[in-house]
């Protein structure tokens, strides 16, 4: 009896240990992008908490061969139209649940759009997938973005 008492013992706080590195693990911190198209790095993006929700700024563009070292968002609106892209907010309102973040938005600077936006951090914290959508997630696309740090 005194054996099965201290295996759920062990086991509740390995349960509890588990779930206490889980909640330290955010979406804050730097995290590369990767463009689609040539499964290269295209950026970093810095995300924090602000006013109880995330958000996330570009802070380094890896420009491709003889395209501008600071591109400006043209087809933005607003105060983002002709802002440079190096220093933009693209992710706004991002509320955290877990692992899950909901209830926010992202911009693609290349083409100017705001989409609904749904994030997945990875249970060890390094991947975080980002998916972009018009009205329900299943009219969507998804990346995954790796942590630098």
């Amino acid at each position: 009896m005194r054996m099965i008492a201290q295996f759920w013992i062990g086991l509740t706080f390995l349960a509890l240990s588990i779930v206490g590195a889980w909640a330290d693990v955010t979406a804050a911190g730097v995290w590369e992008t990767i463009d689609d198209k040539s499964g290269k790095a295209k950026s970093t993006v810095t995300i924090s908490l602000s006013g109880g929700v995330y958000v996330g700024r570009v802070t380094t563009i890896f420009p491709d061969p003889g395209h501008p070292a600071n591109p400006v968002c043209a087809n933005c609106t607003g105060a983002a139209h002709n802002a440079p892209i190096k220093g933009l907010q693209i992710i706004d309102g991002m509320k955290q649940s877990g692992l899950e973040y909901t209830g926010g938005t992202i911009l693609d600077p290349e083409s100017g759009t705001v989409y609904n936006a749904l994030m997945q951090l990875s249970p060890d914290g390094a991947h975080l997938v980002v998916r972009g959508y018009v009205g329900i997630s299943a009219f969507g696309r998804s990346q995954t973005w790796n942590r630098v740090k």
